[in-house]
């Protein structure tokens, strides 16, 4: 098996020896340890990573969203990461939002310029957005009170807080837009006992605690509390 990856810290990114390291890719580096795969992982732009994995022969690419468009591309070993994406306010503001319709008449949300969340809350109709060219801007106006909100995910704003003076509890997550479950795929060519054997490692180090291990200190809690559970989520197009 090739097992293939993206630069996207805090879960995959190169260490100053050029290897791939972080918290996912060292889960999964011991889940291939476990199932007796050899060489290592490598990291490769997103787009050609895809297309290996769509491709073949045997090749497993990670983190990637499990979706209706992609569920028969490929096997699907996980779930190795969940990304719940919504409103973020200060903690101390005390801002409550019940339904979407709430954050209309927000006194501002910024969503980056090109960022999905911006586009689908323009897509909606939203006009109290503000839309910088930077995430970490967000960041900087949700703590000044230019805005209300920020619209973001618990896993991609934590590198913005570390390169920041603000803590990531200095903000709290008011409204869930969506959530979203991030898994091993890998390519159809590839015999289905090899992809239950490493479904079934994985879930074993889920119980174990490994997982935890590998992720306690770099993810929320909850995050790692849900993951740590056997098995598939309730994903809608399987029912």
């Amino acid at each position: 098996m090739r097992v293939v990856t993206e630069h996207s810290p805090p879960g995959e990114y190169l260490d100053e020896n050029g290897r791939v390291t972080g918290a996912t890719a060292e889960l999964v580096r011991e889940l291939m340890r476990r199932v007796g795969a050899p060489g290592d992982i490598s990291l490769v732009p997103w787009a050609r990573g895809y297309r290996m994995a769509q491709k073949g022969p045997k090749v497993a690419l990670f983190e990637t969203t499990r979706s209706e468009l992609r569920e028969d591309q490929f096997h699907w070993v996980g779930p190795i990461k969940r990304i719940t994406t919504g409103f973020f306010v200060r903690r101390d503001d005390g801002v409550a939002i019940q339904t979407l319709d709430d954050a209309r008449s927000l006194d501002g949300i910024c969503a980056y310029r090109g960022g999905s969340g911006g586009e689908s809350l323009s897509a909606l109709g939203f006009t109290n957005l503000e839309q910088p060219t930077m995430p970490e801007q967000c960041l900087e106006m949700l703590m000044h009170g230019r805005v209300d909100a920020w619209v973001t995910s618990d896993i991609g704003r934590l590198p913005l807080f570390d390169q920041s003076a603000y803590s990531a509890d200095d903000v709290e997550l008011a409204y869930i837009t969506s959530i979203r479950y991030l898994y091993i795929a890998i390519s159809r060519d590839t015999d289905k006992a090899t992809v239950n054997l490493w479904q079934d490692t994985l879930d074993q180090m889920k119980t174990d605690g490994t997982l935890a291990h590998y992720y306690r200190g770099t993810y929320p809690d909850e995050l790692i509390q849900a993951l740590s559970q056997p098995g598939h989520p309730d994903l809608p197009w399987l029912q």
